[in-house]
């Protein structure tokens, strides 16, 4: 990564703040003039889509024939396209304008110097250039260009669209060379060890570390490790029991008195009504005349019924 790309870390983006942020900031710029005629710079227009001159068909490098102006008719490179206020800085279209100290260049002396004019997108045509049999350049002049398609362009190391002259679109209009090479610094990394892969994916199916490496880094005979809990860790885990105050006392002993009342204990069956039971049983029986019905009971009473002890037994 080149110096060129790194300063970009560093300096100050207007689009990134808020709205009023923005106000602020150009009003502020504003205040520091030396005079009242020093205007600073085209205000972006947040409500603009943002978009890269790959976007509408035109770019630094491109030959531009301008429609409106002073300069009108005549031919030009295009130094930048501006997203922010839609408009271009092309060769040799300035104005004379009155500048702050803070943005004279090197060797600059006067307030009043020749500053490079904003022109509307509008107000340019792109050109195109054709040579004829006997080797002479023409100039192709463009009224709207259409994009279609993608490539990869191996100058500026991305895709870009295809332009064509709308209503001729067998004429193909190539993009410029970048005006400046990339080169590569002290600080650049090579493209092989860009593309180079070096993380894998880690899932809780796989573990990112080996085993083995595990117990190199944390000691397994640590105490913390262990699965038994000493009667100090038993004590912290429980909460402290609070004493009860004597009206708490008194108050749950009542409520036992109330379920003892309540839910009054099972008692054992009488003589005298187990043998009440057991001629109401043998009356039933003794009338049913079903034979199917006969053999059922006769086979439920050769089976043993467990006694409740046995069942509270079997169960637990």
């Amino acid at each position: 990564m080149s110096w060129h790309t790194a300063k970009k870390r560093f300096q100050r983006d207007l689009n990134k703040l808020p709205e009023q942020l923005r106000v602020q900031w150009n009003a502020s710029l504003n205040k520091q003039y030396a005079l009242p005629s020093m205007e600073s710079m085209a205000v972006p227009d947040p409500a603009k889509k943002r978009s890269t001159g790959f976007d509408v068909g035109l770019t630094a490098g491109d030959l531009c024939y301008i429609t409106e102006g002073e300069k009108k008719g005549t031919i030009t490179t295009v130094f930048q396209y501006l997203s922010q206020v839609d408009s271009v800085l092309m060769a040799n279209v300035t104005e004379k304008k009155l500048l702050p100290p803070t943005r004279h260049v090197q060797n600059q002396t006067s307030h009043y110097t020749d500053y490079p004019k904003f022109v509307p997108r509008s107000h340019v045509r792109l050109v195109g250039k054709e040579k004829d049999e006997n080797g002479k350049i023409g100039y192709l002049v463009a009224e709207e260009v259409v994009l279609k398609g993608k490539y990869y362009d191996d100058r500026y190391k991305r895709w870009l669209p295809r332009r064509f002259v709308k209503h001729h679109e067998e004429i193909e209009i190539p993009w410029p060379s970048p005006p400046l090479e990339f080169e590569d610094g002290e600080l650049s990394t090579l493209e092989d060890t860009v593309f180079e892969r070096t993380y894998e994916m880690q899932s809780m199916a796989r573990q990112p570390l080996p085993s083995g490496v595990i117990d190199e880094l944390r000691n397994k005979y640590s105490k913390h490790k262990k699965r038994t809990f000493s009667a100090l860790h038993i004590a912290r885990l429980q909460k402290p029991s609070m004493p009860l105050s004597t009206e708490q006392k008194i108050y749950l002993a009542k409520q036992q008195q109330k379920q003892a009342t309540a839910k009054p204990q099972p008692t054992e069956l009488s003589e005298e009504a187990q043998a009440l039971i057991g001629e109401k049983v043998a009356a039933h029986l003794n009338s049913i005349d079903n034979p199917y019905m006969l053999a059922h009971l006769e086979a439920l009473s050769q089976q043993k019924v467990p006694s409740p002890q046995q069942q509270q037994q079997q169960q637990q």
